[in-house]
């Protein structure tokens, strides 16, 4: 409403000023008609310029909107000594898929990860470091819908869920759907019988790959997933495939094409592009080595780690004074304050 009533207040003070000049300009060129009628002229021109000159800034407005900057995040994979060299300069988050915390990462909010229930004793050593950390966000389950990774069932899911991670949510924790790849009709499965069994689920986990000319079914994937549930996204992975055999031209062009995209869309809160390892050594037969952001196994960085650094929507580029979560103990009630004076969408 503030910035409809500024909006019109200068709309009309562009509008009188372009009608002041006109009127100096044809002066001299009306003088036989009467004042009176002047006046009318003069003041339905003022009108239509005014008018003009809102929707010209509705239009502006309406294009501003549009845009949303989301948190950049590192589904961390490579040599922990290689962290520096990348995480100040564009994350304010990251996540392990498997293993946990990251030492040289301690600058960014780390959010754990229920990985599924193969994973046992990862899981418990999970638990074991949150009972000594301040943790706002935690990850469920590892795409349940491949084989190979979580491979759950819905039922299956919805039990360990509330089992193992609604006693978190209880506590104020945010907690993800299951990280699902591609199965719609398993997701919605899962969040009917969960919501039926009283799970708190703030936002859905997604991933995404395929072919550097694949850019619909990302935005299909993602958008059909939003639609269906009207919650916040967070792409906790996403890259090309191997079997697409990008070139690195491909995959730079299209992590560019889908981060214009995602700043585009106030639904998406968190992205993280799949690229936290070596170029010679990706964690698994499926990815693309081009989405690899270090090479020489030494850390130096290649280009696609400096396309992600210039990508559109970062929180961090577009508000210096943002304030990333802190996860050790002491700073829980500076949190708390914090995500009261805060409650945008980037928050999530």
């Amino acid at each position: 409403m503030f910035q409809a009533h500024r909006a019109l207040a200068a709309s009309n003070t562009v509008a009188h000023l372009f009608a002041q000049v006109i009127r100096h300009i044809l002066s001299p060129h009306l003088q036989p008609f009467s004042r009176r009628t002047l006046d009318v002229v003069y003041t339905t021109l003022q009108m239509k310029l005014s008018m003009l000159a809102l929707c010209i800034m509705a239009a502006s407005l309406a294009v501003s909107s549009v845009l949303a900057d989301f948190q950049y995040g590192l589904p961390w994979g490579g040599d922990s000594r290689w962290a520096a060299s990348i995480a100040k300069k564009s994350s304010s988050w990251y996540h392990h898929w498997e293993n946990g915390l990251v030492h040289e990462l301690g600058h960014l909010e780390y959010v754990p990860t229920f990985w599924g229930p193969t994973k046992w004793s990862q899981w418990n050593k999970r638990k074991h470091e949150m009972n000594h950390l301040h943790i706002e966000h935690l990850l469920a389950f590892n795409e349940p819908d491949v084989k190979g990774q979580a491979n759950i069932d819905p039922d299956t899911a919805v039990g360990l869920f509330m089992q193992e991670l609604q006693p978190y949510a209880r506590k104020g924790v945010k907690v993800s759907s299951p990280q699902m790849v591609w199965d719609l009709d398993w997701l919605s499965k899962f969040m009917n019988k969960c919501h039926e069994a009283g799970c708190s689920i703030s936002f859905i986990a997604l991933h995404w790959y395929g072919g550097p000319r694949d850019i619909e079914a990302l935005k299909k994937w993602v958008r059909s997933v939003h639609d269906k549930f009207k919650m916040p996204i967070w792409i906790t992975e996403y890259g090309l495939n191997a079997k697409s055999n990008p070139s690195d031209d491909d995959t730079i062009g299209f992590l560019a094409e889908s981060l214009e995209w995602m700043s585009t869309q106030p639904y998406i809160h968190r992205v993280a592009w799949n690229g936290c390892y070596d170029v010679g050594s990706k964690p698994d037969s499926f990815i693309s080595a081009k989405n690899a952001y270090f090479k020489d196994g030494s850390g130096a960085l290649r280009a696609i780690a400096h396309a992600w650094f210039s990508g559109k929507g970062n929180i961090l580029m577009s508000n210096p004074n943002f304030k990333i979560v802190n996860n050790t103990r002491n700073s829980a009630d500076d949190s708390l304050s914090r995500h009261k004076a805060h409650r945008k969408r980037f928050l999530l």
